[in-house]
């Protein structure tokens, strides 16, 4: 913990500075990092490397699904850990979904696939994601049980799905709880994986 609010003075007084290009300048996981990517790194569980790393990945498959037709950034969801991808959002049919999960396999570095995927329902769509969205974050980030930037959160036509490296079972008990508790929500599921 220490390191982490050593990390954060150092890099946020450099920042007010204005030596940020010395981070720039010397090539290191560091390069290409931002502010928020600072704080994120602060409270992540993954080394430094680990999490670099895993936003290259998430940053190739982003770019192949901008560059592909028929898939959308905005509907699919993308996230990354130790290599490991998760997929998550709707897709017009089959065909795309095969299409998403080959653009994931031909990256680089992806150690395996991991999907949830919908296609369009023919009921009326869900009009609470937003919603959903935002009332969990909420709470997952006033639990001081949960580091609600360690817990990453998709909702796909009112079903939430979690993602993300957590400490103990019972962050992932406490994330579950909320969703439930969620006036729209209708289903959750967990892709957390716990990290000793």
């Amino acid at each position: 913990m220490k390191f982490r609010f050593v990390f954060i003075n150092l890099f946020f007084a450099l920042f007010l500075n204005g030596c940020l290009e010395i981070f720039t300048s010397i090539p290191s996981p560091l390069t290409g990092l931002n502010v928020y990517d600072a704080y994120l790194i602060s409270q992540d569980e993954r080394g430094i490397y680990a999490i670099t790393k895993d936003k290259v990945i998430k940053t190739k498959i982003q770019s192949k699904i901008l560059a592909s037709s028929g898939l959308s950034n905005l509907d699919i969801d993308v996230e990354s850990f130790y290599g490991n991808v998760y997929l998550i959002g709707i897709v017009p049919d089959i065909n795309h979904k095969t299409k998403l999960i080959n653009l994931a396999k031909d990256t680089a570095e992806v150690e395996k696939i991991y999907t949830y995927i919908r296609f369009p329902s023919d009921e009326k769509e869900c009009e609470s994601n937003l919603n959903i969205m935002l009332a969990l974050k909420n709470n997952l980030f006033r639990d001081s049980k949960i580091s609600g930037t360690s817990v990453r959160v998709s909702v796909v036509q009112c079903n939430v799905v979690f993602t993300g490296i957590i400490t103990d079972i019972e962050q992932e008990k406490h994330a579950i709880w909320y969703a439930k508790h969620i006036e729209g929500v209708n289903d959750v599921y967990s892709f957390l994986r716990v990290m000793k």
